[in-house]
């Protein structure tokens, strides 16, 4: 990369930067976005996950930058819209980083080159008769086709959970190259349809581009996410090789950052300078007990464990796979967000119509009774965007 002098900034500054760029409200104030929609867009990918203890991933994910009067069941159809005219663009499409991920519609060309990567190295295992046994049953479909009917137009065996058959094995990699594209649902019934059909032509030459190009933009894009990276934090966003990664950003042109503390030089979008505040930014301070929000295991800011370890001084482990007599806090925890910090977590199930809050953990350095209001707040909000009721010792 290009020497440069590298702009010293602390941890606190870093922490307030991250969280200007996610843009998560306080639950009483106003909220940048209005829809689920416009949170994909302005934050470049959500993580998908199926596990419904609370709520699924993406709606979590979406919820948390949504004002408190968001709806849960407005976050699905928001993402993928049901039984709109032919002609309208799809909003987003499904992809991979490492896992599964939902990205708005105009960044299909910025991940051209993993697509490519993915067909040189995984290319051979897609048997061509097969390939286009697929094609066909999707063609047929207009509006796309769930795997289910392409297994059966095919007469092969069903997948079942986990079991998957040679056909699904098939059409999921050739999602990964490209060859179907994923942008709509029935239910939570995911479509696979023909790209040269469901995306929109500007999109698909946009593909197409330079690869400097396309690797300088997908940098940009991550930093317009993160705000603050490392190349590690680029490569772990998009499952990038760290080569990859730190050639994007040189191409991008980000300015160099040495983050008090860490061993990695940081980067960022040379703007960001001029937006955030060269002074400290507050902690969470004396404020009301409302200004806080539960931030899921899979939401942008603890998806990456080492990245929260290093911003917020967070170490959040996931235990729903954790023998339950292992665990140190629960099935399904979330963090507490106050300002710029992680106050504690919370332990969360969703019952029927009912949210139960079953303990609250306070991270060191914070007050319990504090916490604990901040914590209630917070649990409250997120049962009534859920439509359910909050119940549970910890949340009287």
């Amino acid at each position: 990369m290009a020497e440069l002098s590298a702009k010293p900034v602390t941890v606190e500054w870093v922490r307030a930067a991250v969280l200007h760029a996610q843009r998560i409200p306080d639950p009483g104030g106003p909220s940048s976005y209005a829809t689920a929609a416009e949170v994909l867009r302005g934050i470049g990918l959500i993580q998908l996950d199926p596990l419904t203890r609370v709520s699924t991933a993406q709606r979590l994910t979406s919820l948390t930058r949504l004002p408190r009067s968001a709806r849960a069941e407005d976050v699905d159809s928001s993402l993928w819209p049901a039984g709109a005219p032919l002609h309208e663009p799809p909003v987003s499409f499904e992809a991979f980083t490492k896992v599964a991920c939902v990205f708005p519609l105009e960044d299909w060309p910025l991940l051209q080159l993993r697509r490519e990567r993915v067909r040189e190295t995984y290319g051979d295992q897609i048997d061509p008769g097969m390939r286009e046994r697929i094609l066909e049953v999707v063609a047929q479909r207009p509006q796309g086709a769930q795997i289910g009917v392409i297994e059966s137009a095919l007469g092969e065996s069903r997948t079942t959970g986990w079991n998957w058959s040679e056909i699904k094995k098939t059409a999921e990699l050739m999602v990964r190259t490209g060859d179907l594209v994923i942008t709509a649902r029935n239910g939570i019934i995911r479509l696979f349809d023909l790209p040269e059909r469901a995306l929109p032509a500007p999109v698909r030459e946009a593909s197409h581009l330079p690869p400097e190009q396309l690797r300088a933009g997908l940098a940009r894009r991550a930093a317009g996410t993160l705000a603050v990276m490392t190349v590690g934090d680029f490569a772990h966003h998009y499952h990038l090789s760290a080569a990859d990664a730190a050639l994007g950003i040189e191409l991008a042109g980000l300015l160099p950052l040495q983050v008090a503390g860490w061993k990695d030089p940081a980067y960022c979008l040379p703007e960001l300078l001029d937006a955030m505040p060269a002074e400290e930014p507050q902690g969470p301070g004396a404020g009301p007990a409302a200004a806080a929000r539960l931030i899921g295991p899979f939401d942008p800011l603890l998806r990456d464990r080492g990245r929260a370890r290093r911003i917020f001084g967070f170490d959040y482990t996931f235990e729903a796979y954790v023998p339950r007599d292992k665990r140190l806090y629960g099935h399904y925890v979330m963090g507490v967000l106050s300002g710029t910090e992680m106050l504690g977590r919370v332990d969360l199930q969703r019952v029927s119509g009912v949210l139960q809050l079953n303990r609250i953990f306070t991270e060191s350095g914070h007050a319990q009774r504090s916490v604990n209001a901040r914590a209630r707040a917070g649990a409250k909000t997120l049962a009534a965007q859920l439509g359910v009721q909050l119940s549970g010792e910890a949340a009287r």
